[in-house]
């Protein structure tokens, strides 16, 4: 089936929370966990607080360990890697790690062992999370977001957390382009063993997201067997065109979805089509991607980073974070140089401080 289901909740409230969950994966084709080994995947961009809306609320994966553990799993992970990790990393200023102690579920750190697996439609190898080769299957917890680089973060780019750390940001220079970093996005998700998703849209992310966008209700849990289906229903209620989309885009021309166009998802209770949210600060315009993104030399167009002197708390993340070695500091500045910068921005991703923004 190509259901995703749109439920009503307003509020982190566990209960509520887990009977809207319960009330979408009725309404859709939740896989059967029985037995089964599963990762609970949420979106940790960074450890920040939740009502940051940065990351996945922890009331979302609580409702969902819950669930799962009543179906019957017979083992439950949990795990991301945040762009800037270091071994032994713990989740806690997003309580996503109080609630695996809560609920006695196992936080898997990706960084330890991890393996090369062949990513198709990239056609080339990438380090994940050795976690892949034991589970029987993943679920993504993802966070209704805007995204600078790809316009939106979805269920589908969620699962780019199994590559740990640092790899991630390595992955931007073999793919500059948003059509060539899709198609990584798009080849990693068919590895990934993902056989449901819920994403968490009671407050999600508007303007200059994945990091340093605002706050902004919906009102709403979104969720459905196909990622790709719904990551076209969050486009569609962003006021996105989702064929504009360079992830949704890649997806649908590569096969990796169980849908063959747009119009073939059906949705039970509310249509994303009529939840069109008309003020939604997006990235970019309304249709935004355009259908030139697979062109190499795509991101010499993009705008480069600007760096705001009186916002920085000099952390450096930004610079250690780039992977095209663009950044430096000097008499206590971040510098930029516009010749090796690729217009990723990893480093806007990261900044905990506001100090970076991309005009456009």
């Amino acid at each position: 089936m190509n259901q995703v289901s749109i439920v009503t909740c307003n509020t982190y409230n566990l209960i509520e929370v887990k009977k809207a969950i319960e009330i979408a994966i009725k309404k859709s084709d939740f896989p059967d966990v029985h037995g089964k080994k599963v990762l609970l995947k949420p979106n940790i961009l960074s450890d920040a607080a939740p009502d940051k809306a940065i990351t996945t609320h922890p009331s979302i994966l609580k409702a969902v360990i819950q669930i799962v553990k009543e179906k019957g799993a017979q083992k439950i992970y949990v795990g991301d890697s945040p762009s800037i990790q270091k071994k032994g990393f713990k989740p806690v200023k997003s309580e996503i790690y109080q609630v695996c102690k809560e609920e006695d579920i196992e936080w898997v750190d990706f960084t330890i062992n991890p393996i090369l697996k062949e990513i198709p439609i990239a056609n080339q190898k990438i380090t994940v999370a050795n976690l892949l080769d034991d589970i029987d299957l993943s679920i993504s917890l993802s966070k209704f977001k805007t995204h600078e680089f790809m316009y939106l973060t979805g269920s589908v780019k969620n699962m780019f957390g199994l590559v740990p750390n640092l790899k991630k940001s390595a992955q931007h220079v073999r793919h500059p382009s948003r059509g060539s970093f899709a198609k990584l996005i798009c080849g990693l998700l068919t590895i990934t063993k993902t056989a449901y998703t819920i994403m968490d849209a009671v407050v999600g992310m508007e303007g200059p997201g994945p990091g340093n966008g605002s706050p902004r209700k919906v009102g709403k849990i979104i969720a459905g067997n196909d990622p790709l289906a719904v990551d076209i229903a969050q486009a569609t209620m962003m006021g996105y065109d989702p064929m504009q989309m360079p992830i949704i885009k890649c997806g649908l021309e590569n096969q990796i979805t169980s849908i063959a166009s747009i119009e073939d998802i059906e949705y039970p209770l509310f249509n994303a089509n009529d939840l069109i949210i008309k003020d939604y600060k997006r990235v970019g315009s309304k249709h935004s991607g355009g259908l030139e993104e697979n062109s190499e030399s795509e991101y010499l167009s993009r705008p480069t980073p600007q760096f705001d002197d009186d916002k920085c708390i000099h952390c450096k993340k930004c610079i250690n974070i780039c992977p095209a070695n663009a950044l430096s500091y000097l008499d206590e500045k971040v510098k930029i140089d516009d010749s090796k910068c690729i217009r990723c921005y990893c480093c806007h991703e990261v900044c905990p401080a506001d100090a970076i923004a991309i005009a456009h």
